[in-house]
């Protein structure tokens, strides 16, 4: 009995060092299987961009929504367009990249680049639609900005404060300024619109205190309250025929302007304080038809009315 113990254990211990001998084969030999990377494959097949928020990119299809950014630039991806939403450089000279990991970068956000006063120059992409309200606010150092032809919008105080800013051109395409764009843009001296502007808005150029002549859009029929307010360099204003209304203290404070010449509008209405405290007005021409509030030249001593 014994015996036939000890010969069923001797069988047992033979058959396990076969199976472990075997396995120890395969292993070695591969099996076809794959083998692990190499510490330079993983480090060749990151991605561009460094992801935040725990995001992960999906690889050749591109990357999943979220925030990311290449070391200068921060974007949040989604619906497979690029947005900018901070700027993490230190470049005087910043020009955006129009795509991010062959994604195209559609937008600047909401005070993408406010605050940051060591830019003096930024080139938008033509990729570039939509920016945020005030995306370059108090940006005190940026002297210029090349804005994209094909741009559709542009946030209210786009350009607060930045103090530096001497001209900007904001292209045809769009259709509506918010208000406040150029609010205290002191250095700002020119300034194109877009050709078919329904109106100036709110505050637009208020206290930009380096404007001295600016020339109405053709199809613009407003100017909206405080639109020029503090102007104190501005001299000239050239008005087109559509023009009809002028909000209450839109031009208040404009002490630099001596003739206001309305006769090519068809008709004009001026609102309270309008050109109160514009201390160099001596003439304003009217069209046939007019109209202002009795306080539409306050503080403006010994001012000549002609009929144009």
């Amino acid at each position: 009995m014994k015996k036939s113990i000890l010969l069923y254990v001797i069988k047992r211990v033979a058959l396990m060092s076969v199976c472990a001998f075997t396995l120890s084969a395969c292993a070695s030999c591969g099996g076809g299987e794959e083998t692990a990377p190499s510490s330079s494959t993983l480090e060749s097949s990151k991605p561009a961009f460094t992801v935040r928020d725990d995001n992960n990119p999906t690889g050749e299809s591109g990357l999943e929504e979220g925030k990311y950014t290449d070391g200068e630039f921060v974007y949040y991806i989604s619906n497979n367009n690029a947005t900018v939403i901070d700027y993490i450089g230190n470049k005087k000279q910043v020009e955006i990249s129009s795509r991010v990991d062959d994604i195209p970068v559609t937008s600047i956000g909401d005070n993408a680049f406010a605050d940051i006063s060591t830019i003096e120059s930024i080139k938008v992409p033509s990729s570039v639609a939509n920016i945020g309200n005030f995306a370059f606010s108090y940006c005190t150092g940026l002297k210029s900005i090349e804005l994209p032809l094909d741009l559709v919008t542009l946030g209210s105080y786009a350009f607060n404060h930045c103090s530096s800013l001497e001209s900007c051109v904001i292209p045809d395409s769009v259709s509506n300024l918010p208000q406040s764009v150029f609010y205290y843009c002191s250095s700002l001296k020119q300034v194109s619109l877009p050709k078919y502007l329904g109106g100036i808005p709110k505050e637009t150029f208020f206290y930009c205190t380096s404007l001295e002549e600016f020339t109405m859009p053709e199809f613009a029929t407003g100017v909206g309250d405080y639109a020029f307010t503090g102007c104190s360099a501005l001299k000239k204003i050239n008005c087109g025929e559509n023009l009809a209304t002028i909000g209450k203290e839109s031009f208040r404070y404009c002490t630099a302007i001596q003739t206001l010449d309305f006769s090519k509008c068809k008709s004009i209405g001026i609102g309270s304080k309008s050109f109160a405290n514009c201390t160099s007005l001596k003439k304003v021409i009217y069209p046939n038809e007019k109209g202002a509030s009795g306080d539409a030249f306050m503080g403006c001593e010994g001012i000549e009315y002609v009929n144009g």
